[in-house]
């Protein structure tokens, strides 16, 4: 099989005779196996019990593809019988493996951006007894577009038993079904409390675990080269759970993904097109839990839905905040603008948005979704990793797994019974309850109003209600995009088509003068112009200057001063590194170009729009409305790319709404990246010149070598993009088809 191959189905495998009605192969899944026996495993503690339970009886293979690990996790917590493997995830996989001899672990790790490198164990493989056995193989998943995870959570044990969820092993996601407030057993390895969090796994087993052997191989071989061999199967029996009753036995399952077009592979948006069926066929209801609530196409169609006079009834039950300030402008905003569009179409008042809440000590908290759950009348059910957001359904790699009753009374009992497991959750009642209540009320949102207001409770209008019109929406094509994407696409939020190649030209002609700089300096040292000049002196007396009592001040003031004469800022940059060293220059130079444009961006707000782009002519005026529109965001694309001169786009920025916090915080960000980068080259550059030697300036000119490689890649796509405005509409055609 060679890399970029999909993994195709296994010899023998069951067919089914005649086409589902939801699962269809090839469009809404990938394969539609049989599981012996299914479970829902509902939070933390259902799962990693589960998890645990199995893995102990395994003999050949345990198979671990996530998004994020930490071996430090507590797997059982509280009273438990006592055992003589450890309960740490780490420690307890070692165990297995010095016990049980034919036995082999792996372990998929998605190779997670640096955003992410504070939340997450550094280097797990560095734990004592974790990496030193032979048998145990850790490696990293970097196979996936810029900007792109591999978002799936799967567990596979002898190919006999898989666990498919929103739940990785990692810290802060145990917690019970009570989410009691102040519960001392939720605490991470490091015994810091965290909020209640709710979400689900699902646990098969027989064919289906086969088939998603095979994925976790398919993904292994992908980022890797290497291909793993099949485990032999065992019969059901051996690894499942005594104390564990299976939801149901037996049932086809159908498992289904997201793959984003990279390195040859094709994209797969099976996920999608099932949530996109499931919602086009329901009846009377469509239940939905999710972290994320972004998508464009599953938002619509359940907007379709609710414009409908005899449509379903629509329960959202969502996160009531993301983690962090970030998040928060972000992700909480795109969601505002979708669930605005929503209510706007809820013509008969069939939609419920709901967050749980449990006792807190002081009023209500809220509990941390991260369930990512969908639940068409009695008919369908999927639960996996895909959030509704775009980047689960395009962009991220996704594995759901999805039962549909097919007209069978067993199976809409298994889904009802499910769905009202998770309703009774939220509010404190038992299923039963819930159950009887949909029956008497013949409605599932009367049957919420109706048990709504315990301690326990469904909170509704908690979410963020301002129109989408007054909220600075940030541009989603970054935030939370459908697909990969050429820089040419990002520019493009931002700048017209016909200055696309004006920018790459000014990204190509800034490193070249860099280059240039750097060949002077050697020139210099090594030739006549040394004895004119002593270029030792003249970086000294910079640097004198920097250390004096009035560089400071004598900074700040020329960066004002330069920001009003519209000195190129790289300018500054460079000489405030050279006064002041690398370590300090660099925040230093920050410092004088949040001031300088601080001072630009009153002086816009004090002229006006009108005044300003009278005075900067019209090409700054879509850069004005996109500034207006995108806030923070086309801030933060303007300081990264040379798209207009520093001083005009603080002038500009200053006369349009723009909140003057997410002017400096977009400009920070936009140019730090840039201001690090600089400082290494310009530190080496001295360097090269105070202390001249072959290795200094070849080191000086790698660097520069790698920066004009990359401003020459940059120019190329932004020329090709630029002057081919039809190439987008062409490969968004081909990825749709």
């Amino acid at each position: 099989m060679e890399r970029s191959e999909v993994p195709q189905e296994c010899e023998g495998q069951e067919q089914r005779d005649t086409p589902s009605t939801f699962l269809l192969r090839g469009r809404t899944c990938w394969r539609v196996e049989r599981s012996d026996r299914s479970g829902f495993l509902i939070d933390g503690e259902a799962y990693f019990k589960a998890f645990r339970d199995v893995a102990l009886q395994a003999k050949h293979s345990i198979i671990i593809v996530g998004w994020d690990l930490d071996t430090q996790i507590e797997l059982v917590r509280g009273a438990v019988e006592p055992s003589e493997f450890p309960s740490k995830l780490g420690d307890f996989v070692s165990a297995l493996l010095r016990r049980k001899r034919k036995l082999r672990a792996y372990v998929l790790n998605w190779d997670f951006a640096m955003i992410y490198a504070l939340e997450r164990e550094w280097m797990p493989t560095a734990q004592t007894g974790w990496s030193g056995h032979r048998r145990l193989s850790y490696q990293v998943d970097g196979q996936h577009p810029i900007g792109a995870s591999h978002h799936q959570k799967l567990v596979v044990i002898d190919d006999t038993i898989a666990f498919v969820g929103g739940l990785d092993l990692t810290k802060s996601r145990w917690d019970t079904g009570a989410h009691a407030c102040q519960d001392p057993l939720r605490v991470d390895s490091d015994g810091r409390p965290y909020a209640p969090f709710h979400d689900v796994q699902m646990m098969v087993s027989g064919p289906a675990a086969a088939a998603l052997g095979e994925l976790a191989r398919f993904r292994w071989f992908n980022a890797t080269g290497r291909r793993l061999l099949p485990a032999i199967r065992r019969p059901v029996e051996e690894l499942w759970p005594d104390a564990l009753v299976p939801d149901v036995e037996p049932c086809d399952v159908g498992i289904m993904r997201t793959q984003p077009a990279y390195a040859g592979q094709p994209e797969v948006r099976e996920i999608e097109q099932a949530y996109l069926e499931a919602i086009k066929r329901a009846r009377r209801s469509i239940y939905i839990e999710s972290q994320y609530f972004t998508a464009n196409g599953i938002s619509r169609a359940v907007a379709a839905r609710l414009m409908e006079q005899n449509g379903p009834e629509v329960v959202l039950v969502l996160r009531h905040n993301c983690d962090g300030w970030l998040e928060r402008q972000t992700m909480d905003a795109l969601r505002s603008r979708v669930l605005s569009e929503l209510e706007l179409a809820d013509h008969y008042g069939r939609l419920r948005v709901y967050a749980p809440t449990v006792p807190g000590t002081q009023g209500r908290e809220m509990v941390a979704v991260h369930s990512k759950v969908l639940i068409v009348d009695e008919d369908f059910v999927c639960v996996g990793s895909a959030n509704v957001s775009n980047r689960s359904m395009g962009f991220d790699t996704e594995c759901n797994l999805a039962i549909e009753s097919d007209g069978m009374a067993r199976l809409q009992a298994v889904i009802a019974r499910f769905r009202n497991g998770l309703i009774g959750e939220h509010l404190g009642v038992e299923p039963a309850l819930v159950a009887e209540h949909v029956h008497r009320l013949g409605s599932l949102t009367h049957a919420i109003d109706h048990l709504r207001g315990g301690d326990r409770s469904l909170e509704s209008g908690c979410f963020d209600q301002r129109a989408a019109d007054a909220m600075p929406i940030p541009e989603q094509l970054l935030i939370d995009p459908e697909r990969p994407m050429a820089a040419g696409e990002v520019l493009g939020t931002i700048v017209q088509h016909h200055e696309r190649t004006h920018v790459g030209r000014r990204v190509f002609l800034g490193y070249t003068a860099l280059l240039m700089l750097g060949l002077l300096a050697a020139v210099w040292r090594w030739s006549p112009l040394s004895d004119w000049m002593n270029v030792n002196d003249l970086v000294d007396a910079v640097r004198v200057f920097g250390h004096g009592p009035t560089g400071v001040l004598a900074l700040l003031g020329g960066f004002l001063v330069s920001g009003v004469l519209a000195v190129p800022i790289t300018v500054l940059i460079v000489v405030t590194i050279l006064a002041f060293g690398p370590l300090i220059g660099a925040p230093s130079a920050l410092a004088g170009a949040l001031v300088s444009a601080m001072t630009i961006f009153g002086l816009g707000r004090a002229l006006g729009r009108y005044r300003v782009q009278r005075f900067a002519g019209r090409r700054v005026a879509h850069l004005s409305r996109r500034i207006a529109q995108r806030g923070l965001w086309a801030i933060l694309i303007v300081r990264v790319l040379p798209i207009a001169p520093f001083s005009m786009v603080n002038l500009v920025a200053g006369a349009t709404p723009l909140s003057l916090r997410d002017f400096l915080l977009g400009t920070a960000l936009g140019m730090s990246p840039g201001i690090v980068l600089m400082s290494a080259f310009v530190d080496r550059l001295a360097e090269a010149l105070r202390n001249p030697s072959p290795v200094a300036f070849g080191v000086l000119g790698l660097l520069m070598g790698v920066a004009w490689s990359l401003a020459w890649y940059v120019s190329r796509r932004l020329h090709v993009r630029g002057t081919a405005p039809g190439v987008g509409k062409v490969q968004r055609a081909t990825l749709a088809g």
